[in-house]
């Protein structure tokens, strides 16, 4: 049971690979149907999913790279969070640039049910509450002193002085250099 890397396989050519990562058997199962649904005919997308981190060693030369790296959570179980806290170990720095994301699942349906909300802003995870998103700028022409039409920037801007560079003999200013 090896650390799971970001980069030590080749990558399969033209396929992104995701590793689905939870506790919820049913909702990962459900994930990444709608994942593979939503690829089809654009992408070719492989979906593989997870109880929780290691991966079991005696498959790894079948593996390919992982590309995508899918925590879900569910706000209903604290199972749920440890087996995500039990398995960020067992995966390199490496994927956490860019590589990983985390997938809170529940929010909606804690406050519909009545229950106790798990934090003060799971509020903001329920659909009612999420913002539109507004054709309009946020800023608009009138605004931003010196616009022209479609917010261009008509005022000229003064040329650019390059450093000076110290003479022979000088030392640089600290910090400049």
């Amino acid at each position: 049971m090896a650390l799971l890397r970001p980069l030590d396989k080749l990558p399969t050519l033209d396929v992104a690979t995701i590793l689905l990562v939870g506790a919820e058997e049913k909702l990962l199962e459900r994930l990444g149907e709608a994942i593979l649904r939503e690829g089809e005919g654009t992408a070719k997308v492989q979906v593989h999913v997870a109880p929780g981190l290691p991966l079991p060693a005696d498959r790894e030369c079948f593996r390919p790279r992982v590309d995508l790296v899918v925590f879900v959570l569910s706000l209903h179980s604290k199972h749920s969070l440890r087996t995500v806290e039990a398995s960020l170990p067992q995966l390199d720095a490496g994927f956490f640039l860019g590589k990983v994301c985390f997938l809170a699942n529940g929010g909606g349906e804690l406050l519909r049910l009545g229950g106790p909300a798990p934090s003060p802003h799971s509020e903001d995870l329920c659909w009612p509450r999420a913002r539109p998103v507004r054709p309009e700028p946020a800023v608009h022409d009138e605004e931003v002193p010196g616009a022209g039409p479609a917010g261009r920037l008509t005022a000229a801007r003064e040329p650019r002085q390059p450093a000076s560079q110290p003479a022979r003999g000088e030392a640089p200013l600290p910090g400049l250099f």
